[in-house]
């Protein structure tokens, strides 16, 4: 099976709020990405590689509520109170090629990483496991799959501004069995694990810049 990582959700309370916080933080504009109408929110995007991205999302406020609970827990009071001051990464996605079979692994490991959900922006459809109460188990440092259709990655499309994701760690308070877990979805060599809070830091690499530490 192919699991590679594939992009990093940072929640914001409003897109151009994150727009403001991109320009700040890493000295880019971020390219509009477009609206997503399963989940009624809506993203900014950038590529940091071949088959992997940077992606500022929050709630859209020209959609209707979706009738479900969003993903990445942006329904989430306690989400909208750890945003209001800068928006931050709640989230890493990995891809594969086979979805239905990488949450039968999951769940053979006692994980409900979700179902597998169709979703779409503009002309690009693609599978992702949501679980329907929105949650991120443990606080998001476990991973969420998404199966890309076949063809070129999205991250072609997007604009390279000089951005690269060069580290992502993963706080836990018990970073062992977070490893364990990590390590039986197949992806525990992605990250690296420290004690702590639960949550996620990226270190981005600037091709005009200092390297920037975000969590």
């Amino acid at each position: 099976m192919r699991l590679v990582f594939d992009h990093l959700a940072i929640v914001a309370t409003d897109l151009e709020a994150g727009a403001d916080w991109a320009r700040e933080r890493l000295g880019v504009d971020m390219t509009v990405g477009g609206a997503h109408p399963k989940m009624c929110t809506h993203n900014r995007l950038t590529r940091t590689g071949a088959d992997n991205f940077l992606e500022i999302i929050a709630i859209d406020p020209e959609q209707a509520e979706p009738g479900r609970r969003r993903w990445y827990r942006m329904d989430d009071p306690v989400v909208h109170e750890m945003t209001r001051a800068a928006p931050r990464p709640l989230s890493w996605i990995v891809a594969t090629d086979d979805l239905d079979a990488m949450l039968g692994t999951a769940r053979d490991l006692g994980l409900d990483l979700g179902r597998p959900v169709q979703v779409s922006r503009g002309d690009l459809t693609w599978r992702i496991a949501v679980r329907d109460d929105g949650d991120l188990p443990e606080a998001g440092t476990l991973p969420v799959f998404i199966q890309w259709p076949e063809g070129p990655h999205p991250a072609t499309r997007m604009p390279d501004l000089g951005l690269s994701i060069s580290k992502l760690l993963l706080r836990h308070p018990e970073p062992d069995r977070l490893g364990r877990y990590l390590s039986g979805l197949g992806v525990r060599d992605m990250v690296q694990l420290e004690a702590g809070h639960p949550g996620i830091a990226a270190e981005i690499s600037r091709s005009d810049g200092p390297t920037v530490l975000i969590d």
